[in-house]
This record gives C-alpha cells, structure tokens and sequence, in this order.
C-alpha cells in the first residue's frame, strides 16, 4: 500500500513535468517561429495531449487521495490490534499470576501450613489487583480501547473517565469502525484537555437513547468557534502543526455517515462531542435529543 502511495505521487509529479514541459516548447516554438500558420495543423493534436495530461494529473490526484484514506484506516486498524494483542497479553500474565498464586495457596492447605497460607495471601493482597488492572465494557476491542486511552492519560496526567450504561456487544457497528470512531474522538479530546491550563479531564460516557447507541466525548479545552465548527469535518482540516492531523475527525464523520448516525458538537465551558448511532439501523429521530446543557448529564462517570 505505500509502496502503491509512493507510485501515484511519482506519476502526478511526472505527469505535472510534462505538461509544464509541454507548454514550454509550445511556447519556444511560437516564439521562434516566423509564420504562426505553421503551427495551426499542430495545435489540435498538442491541446489534446494536454487534456489527457491535465485528466490524468485530475484522475492521480484523485487516487491519491483515497490512497491517504486507505493508508489512515490501515494504520487506525494496525494500532486498535496492536491494542487488543497488549490487553490479550496482561490478560494471559494475569491468568498465569492467578493460576501460580492458587496452587501454592493450595499446596501449602493441603499441607496444613494454614498460618503460612494466611501470612502469604495477605502479603499479595496489597500488589495483587487482578480485577482493578482492566476494566471491563462487554465489548473485547472497547475495553482494550478504552484501558489504552486510560495508560495514555495517566502518562500526560489528565483525568481521564468513563462508563459504559448500556450493553455494547451487539452493536451493529463493525468492531474496527468502532475503535476508529471511538479512538479518534478520544484522542481529539485528550490533546484538547491539555489545552487548559487549570483542569486537565476527559471523559467518555455511552448511553443506548430513543433507539440509538449514543456516545458522549466530553474535554475541558478551550470553546470551539463557529468558523471552526464548520470546518472540522473537513478532510485535511486542522489547528495543528502535524502533518498527520486533519483526517481523524474527517474520517469519524465519515463512518459516522456510513451507518446512518449523526454528530452535534457542543462547545462552552469545554467541548461534548455527541454521536447517534442507530440500535439495528431503526434510525434517528431528527428532532433535538439533547439541549445545550447535555453535557452536564449528571451521570456518575467511573474510570
């Protein structure tokens, strides 16, 4: 795929030289030439070379634009599985801390050490959290999600919440769209948060609503305006100095669209993203689910 990235430039690039090329010696030529009708029998054939160059520089950069796609979604992709395969790997390095734990707790029962079993359990309570490590969401690809967002807010130290009230195994949503829109809108929200420089908080809430699964993305950043409302869905859109940036929120709208949802954006003292996905495609009611004050839901938020 990059490789194939790489090509399309080449050719736009190549394509761009010959035209420009192309243009100079039809230049050259009229310049030097003594009798201007003995270019006239040229000039249909060299202006239909030069729509086929300016269609083919339109069709590359056309193609390189999906490309860019592709290539973001490979790489949202590569990482939600790199994040499942981490939390796989906790989750195999805690069932092997609990099954070791248990057969010397057992060994030293079935010896009647009884005091030393006593002394042993209580000298792994204190390190020993094998349920507090992850939290668990009814949803595999979520909760390795969600508790890689929660590692990534401890290390910038930003409070970071959230609750899933409602059951999200069904989701007609494809596991990977999920994480895409989940995780983009959470990173959004993360940068976002640091912005503020007394309050450094994010939370996710997820609710099922009127027929709709409906996620809640809520940071203490600074008020989005109007002019910047209306552009950041906009592909290659962005506040940052990042190459990189301007496609995550694009790409949210986009998948939010693909399954028939919708998002308000609600910026005052912080910013709510709100998304509307349809519970089995049953639709949206296009009325006003939420006022200016769903942000403060009231919600209890656990993390």
């Amino acid at each position: 795929m990059i490789v194939l990235f790489k090509n399309v430039r080449l050719l736009i690039i190549s394509t761009i030289l010959m035209e420009t090329l192309l243009i100079v010696l039809m230049n050259q030529q009229i310049f030097l030439s003594k009798d201007i009708n003995d270019l006239k029998m040229f000039l249909p054939f060299l202006n239909l070379v030069d729509l086929i160059l300016s269609g083919l520089v339109i069709f590359s950069i056309k193609g390189l634009e999906e490309n860019t796609k592709k290539v973001m979604e490979f790489n949202l992709l590569k990482s939600h599985l790199l994040q499942v395969e981490e939390l796989l790997n906790i989750l195999q390095t805690q069932k092997h801390e609990h099954s070791r734990h248990i057969q010397t707790i057992q060994a030293m029962l079935y010896l009647e050490e009884v005091d030393k079993a006593i002394e042993y359990i209580e000298g792994i309570a204190e390190s020993y959290r094998y349920t507090e490590e992850i939290v668990y969401v009814g949803h595999p690809a979520i909760t390795a999600l969600l508790n890689s967002k929660r590692k990534v807010a401890e290390t910038k130290k930003i409070d970071f919440a959230f609750s899933v009230k409602c059951d999200i195994a069904n989701m007609d949503v494809h596991p990977w769209d999920l994480c895409s829109i989940l995780g983009n809108l959470l990173d959004n929200a993360l940068e976002a948060a640091l912005q503020d420089h007394v309050d450094h908080r994010a939370s996710l809430e997820i609710k099922h609503e009127d027929d709709n699964y409906v996620l809640y993305v809520h940071n203490t950043g600074p008020k989005i305006s109007k002019s910047v409302k209306q552009q950041l869905f906009t592909a290659a859109y962005t506040t940052k100095e990042s190459e990189a940036s301007g496609y995550g929120l694009y790409l949210v709208k986009k998948l939010v669209d693909r399954y028939r949802g919708k998002i308000d954006v609600i910026s005052g003292e912080g910013t709510t993203f709100i998304v509307y996905l349809p519970d089995r495609g049953r639709g949206i009611d296009d009325k006003s689910i939420c006022s200016e004050n769903c942000c403060n839901h009231g919600s209890s938020i656990t993390g």
